[in-house]
């Protein structure tokens, strides 16, 4: 059975990106445990996340843990604004996490391997029941980079009409929602995801449909 250093180490040795020591980086990842202020090393691990607590030196020469959670499979997936007939898809959803309903966009964890476009295609249809039929990537976001240590890939994608009987993975509704009633959403407090916000920003910058008045990507 492996330590929880051996198994640190062997993450270290295999993603080196994860625990690089920019300069001037407030915190810097040791080499080794200190003596004190344990635990380190992996705290948690299953196929979706990685809890680590890494030990680190801070500026002023002092030296502890620092809590990240990573995704198993190096990405933590994608999320999709998923767009039909000039308005966009969005999901009542349950979250175990806040013990609330949101709004969202579909999004999801990668299989083994699985590049995010893949992903995004794959979550489309599992949670609205129809295909992309074309798919755009809008860029990353890391939903809290306090803790959150993998990027989302953001997704536009031209769909067909959802299957508003799908009624899964915690999903109670499916609603088309207008470029209006979108504003009236967010001005109210209705969205408060951070995944579906990110994704609309970027749509609106790029002037994707709904907000550029046509059926597809410019």
């Amino acid at each position: 059975m492996t330590t929880p250093f051996e198994e640190y180490d062997l993450l270290r040795r295999s993603r080196p990106d994860l625990f690089a020591n920019p300069p001037g980086a407030g915190s810097v990842i040791l080499d080794e445990f200190p003596p004190e202020g344990g635990p380190y090393g992996i705290c948690y691990r299953d196929q979706y996340l990685t809890l680590l607590r890494d030990p680190v030196a801070f500026p002023d020469g002092r030296t502890g843990g620092y809590l990240r959670a990573l995704h198993s499979g190096g990405h933590a997936g994608a999320a999709v604004l998923p767009v039909h007939d000039g308005r966009i898809v969005l999901l009542r959803h349950f979250r175990h996490a806040t013990r609330q309903w949101h709004w969202e966009i579909p999004r999801g964890f990668p299989e083994p391997g699985e590049p995010a476009e893949k992903t995004a295609r794959r979550e489309v249809e599992e949670e609205i029941g129809v295909p992309a039929e074309s798919v755009e990537f809008l860029g990353d976001v890391y939903a809290d980079t306090g803790v959150a240590g993998s990027k989302v890939g953001l997704f536009w994608a031209a769909v067909g009409r959802p299957d508003f009987s799908i009624r899964e993975e915690g999903i109670d509704h499916i609603e088309l929602v207008s470029s209006q009633r979108l504003d009236l959403m967010l001005g109210q407090g209705e969205i408060t995801d951070s995944f579906t916000m990110a994704a609309i920003l970027h749509a609106k910058q790029r002037a994707l449909p709904p907000f550029s008045g046509q059926d597809g990507p410019a």
